[in-house]
């Protein structure tokens, strides 16, 4: 086969075997997201080893069996140790087991951490909600950031199809005698500038859309079409429910208050070091001597009296984190307040910019109109009329910007009141 048709061979193939893009909606792929993200991944990783500390703290309250085993051979009786289980072995041959059962009945020390344990968790819950809650903003925002350049590729097109249709005409006219050349060359190079601005445009948009899989967490290789229309967002009309919601549901301020409260539980842990402990104790025996073998039960009790000021450092401590868990609380309802305030405004701020861009738009387009009309009579130049398209494509672009500054302004708003869930 000769060379060239190997290559168009080639070529084909490869077209065939490209894949077409996956499309999407906005849904769809924040809950790819939410199951792909790396970042999400090790925010859900984090609550995970919470869990799993709060599942060791929660074991020392709770029973405890233990199984030892025993076996010698000597010439005198012996004490032998497998903590926690003791056995006195008499002399020659012997085999014994023993099974121990220990119940925490008082344990205010083990109770307290085991609190703030769960508190902890919970801190960590609220945690993972902050990165889910700016992980779906961020793919919105991306998302819509696709929809955007393309909107403005779409602008583009539409100058390209009249500056196509100037260069037909102006064509004409040169060739009828009734035009110049540099009309004809003016109507060319609005036709280049319009080319060369949709490249970028589309390259903007390809661009948009790696961001978009890098965010989500998808294989770059893919291409992703996202199936949504840029569009408006729903105007909200009550600030005060915005911070309601989000003294309820934001995840900075669950995990602040769930520390605070796990700094009180660590304060009445330290302090529970100074009370008694109490277990209940039962402990059977089993061996290969008739004459030994018996079951105990039992209670321990056990308080400190000296412990060389540890404990007293231990409560200070313990007050001085719930004094910063504190000021963190009050800092964290500052922050929160804030963002929905300062979203607040920028959600008034890109609702106003999106009506008078509509309204530029529909005066660019009637102006244009009139100049094309005042063209095709003989009373305009046709500067005049590049001069409008120009400022329709621009209109164009500015509305679509008006509109995506609209929507990511709402989502952002409803990112600093915790999220829509």
């Amino acid at each position: 086969m000769k060379p060239a048709l190997c290559l168009l061979a080639l070529v084909a193939i490869s077209s065939f075997a490209q894949e077409p893009p996956r499309r999407l909606s906005l849904a769809e792929a924040i809950r790819f997201a939410e199951s792909n993200s790396p970042v999400l991944g090790a925010a859900k990783s984090e609550l995970d080893a919470a869990n799993a500390s709060a599942k060791v703290a929660r074991a020392d309250t709770l029973p405890q069996v233990a199984a030892n085993g025993f076996a010698a051979d000597g010439n005198k009786s012996a004490l032998l140790g497998n903590p926690p289980g003791l056995m006195q072995v008499p002399s020659g041959s012997f085999v014994g087991g023993s099974l121990g059962l220990m119940i925490p009945l008082l344990v205010p020390r083990e109770s307290a951490m085991a609190g703030a344990a769960d508190r902890q968790t919970r801190a960590v819950a609220g945690e993972l909600a902050e990165v889910r809650d700016d992980l779906d903003l961020h793919v919105t925002e991306a998302y819509d950031r696709v929809l955007l350049y393309r909107q403005i590729a779409l602008a583009e097109e539409a100058k390209i199809k009249a500056a196509e249709e100037l260069v037909r005409t102006t064509q004409a006219l040169l060739d009828a005698g009734k035009g110049i050349e540099a009309t004809v060359q003016r109507a060319r190079a609005e036709l280049s500038i319009a080319q060369r601005a949709l490249t970028t445009a589309r390259n903007e948009a390809d661009k948009s859309a790696l961001d978009l899989a890098a965010t989500m967490g998808a294989n770059l290789a893919e291409s992703l079409d996202p199936s949504d229309t840029l569009a408006l967002s729903p105007v909200p009309s009550d600030l005060s429910e915005y911070v309601r919601r989000a003294r309820r549901a934001r995840g900075l301020l669950v995990a602040a208050e769930a520390r605070l409260e796990a700094a009180e539980l660590d304060i009445r842990a330290a302090q529970g070091s100074r009370l008694p402990r109490l277990y209940g104790v039962v402990m059977g025996d089993a061996t290969n001597r008739r004459e030994m073998g018996d079951v105990t039960a039992g209670l321990t009790l056990s308080f400190p009296i000296f412990d060389g000021g540890r404990i007293d450092g231990e409560v200070a401590q313990a007050r001085s984190k719930k004094a910063k868990a504190e000021d963190d609380l009050r800092q964290a309802r500052l922050i929160v307040e804030r963002d929905i305030r300062q979203a607040w405004l920028d959600v008034q701020t890109a609702q106003a910019n999106e009506v008078s861009a509509e309204a530029a738009v529909k005066a660019a387009l009637e102006s244009y109109d009139v100049v094309a009309l005042r063209v095709s009579a003989g009373k305009s130049i046709l500067i005049e009329q590049l001069d409008a398209l120009e400022t329709l494509t621009r209109a164009k672009a500015d509305l679509a910007q008006a509109t995506f500054d609209q929507a990511i302004a709402v989502a952002k708003l409803n990112r600093a009141a915790g999220g829509e869930r």
